[in-house]
């Protein structure tokens, strides 16, 4: 078994479905960036708990998972191989983008002088 640690954004917004046997799950897409500007695209599902905490999410979000991995690999239109990765998630945190600095307020000036 493959343990992976993947971070990245989430490409759509995270399917709610259920299974033939009522259960539910959540589907999801992750980009995840590669060396050489590449990018490894990261198909998820996550059951009961993760799995809400997963479809509570929207497109864009930045997250970072860690499961059961398996290794895909596919043709794409142009004939190109091309690789990814199908995580079954165990733990999912989401990210915050990182704070813009705060803007010192312009300070009054003083242009009075002092006299002792």
């Amino acid at each position: 078994m493959i343990r992976a640690l993947v971070t990245g954004t989430l490409h759509n917004d995270p399917q709610a479905r259920t299974s033939q046997n009522g259960k539910p799950f959540t589907t999801g897409k992750l980009k995840a960036d590669a060396t050489e500007n590449g990018i490894v695209w990261v198909s998820l599902i996550g059951f009961q708990e993760t799995g809400e905490r997963l479809a509570a999410l929207k497109a864009g979000q930045a997250i970072s998972i860690s499961g059961r991995a398996k290794l895909t690999a596919w043709l794409d239109k142009a004939g190109d191989p091309q690789a990814g990765l199908d995580v079954v998630i165990d733990e999912l945190v989401t990210l915050r983008p990182k704070p813009k600095p705060k803007t010192e307020p312009a300070q009054a000036g003083f242009d009075d002088e002092l006299t002792i």
